[in-house]
């Protein structure tokens, strides 16, 4: 059996624990079911994988080279509202405390950062789990790279796993092919323009076909329908654009020891003090 390394999209899990939960306060007023829910999301999930390592990875406030490179990249995001944004030096001050290796930097998105140490982990020998609600990450999925994405239903959190395999079955092409996509249909979330008139249906047929973005381009004449033809033509240097925008670095320049994210037990003094202080009882 090799090791595992548990990845945590920081900011995701967080914002999908905020809206999941009902607004929690303690006793100093402070709003706290954000952390809540990200431990016990964390919690059960290092039970069902049980890595030696983990870390989780955050986006920074400053800008990040696709803001630098499209002023409008991530522009129709609503702000975080105050009561999550109180929460996020709570969240690393309660992992500081329980061990967990937290992982930043400037210029780059957590994306990047999880794609980086992901990649080591593999050149290592070492599977890999990434938890995360952006389904952006599945290009990132392999046969020892696993991507697994909490979905609400019911009221009950569901986890879906993909592995490359799982990518191609559901979306009908490969996790590299996932960029591909975004190239031609844009991304709303994430405001990547993508080209006009080009949808997921019509985007899927493209690659399926061709592949890639350049080799549909060299070949834009037979692309059908006419619509897609034309405006791939009309907005070729968009396409390249969103392609960028969409493709997750997996070489960001972090210095990261996967040692320092050796995970032992992480309920410490300072944690139970914490924990006491929140008012999580339960943990």
């Amino acid at each position: 059996m090799s090791e595992k390394i548990l990845l945590i999209d920081g900011h995701s899990i967080l914002n999908r624990a905020y809206y999941g939960l009902p607004n929690l306060t303690n006793w100093e007023g402070l709003h706290t079911n954000a952390v809540y829910g990200f431990l016990n999301i964390m919690t059960k999930v290092l039970e069902e994988e049980k890595p030696e390592y983990l870390a989780v990875a955050f986006d920074l406030h400053a800008p990040t080279f696709r803001h630098k490179m499209y002023d409008a990249y991530k522009g129709t995001r609503k702000p975080m509202p105050e009561e999550l944004r109180e929460q996020v030096p709570l969240i690393k001050e309660v992992l500081t405390a329980m061990k967990v290796a937290i992982v930043t930097m400037e210029g780059y998105e957590a994306d990047d950062l999880l794609g980086t140490i992901a990649g080591m982990a593999e050149k290592k020998g070492i599977d890999a789990t990434i938890l995360s609600g952006d389904r952006d990450l599945l290009q990132l999925a392999t046969d020892h790279v696993l991507i697994r994405i909490p979905k609400t239903k019911g009221g009950k959190t569901q986890i879906e796993d993909y592995h490359a395999k799982e990518v191609l079955e559901t979306y009908q092409v490969t996790p590299a092919q996932i960029i591909e996509l975004k190239s031609l249909m844009g991304d709303t979330a994430d405001n990547i323009p993508g080209i006009p008139g080009v949808g997921e249906k019509t985007a899927t047929k493209i690659i399926q076909e061709y592949k890639t973005i350049e080799n549909a381009y060299e070949h834009v004449d037979e692309l059908k329908p006419p619509r897609a033809s034309k405006n791939l033509k009309e907005f070729w240097e968009q396409a390249q654009l969103s392609k960028t925008l969409a493709t997750i670095k997996l070489d960001a320049d972090i210095t990261f020891e996967l040692e320092n994210a050796r995970h032992e037990n992480p309920y410490t003094k300072e944690a139970h003090e914490l924990f006491q202080r929140l008012e999580f009882k339960n943990l």
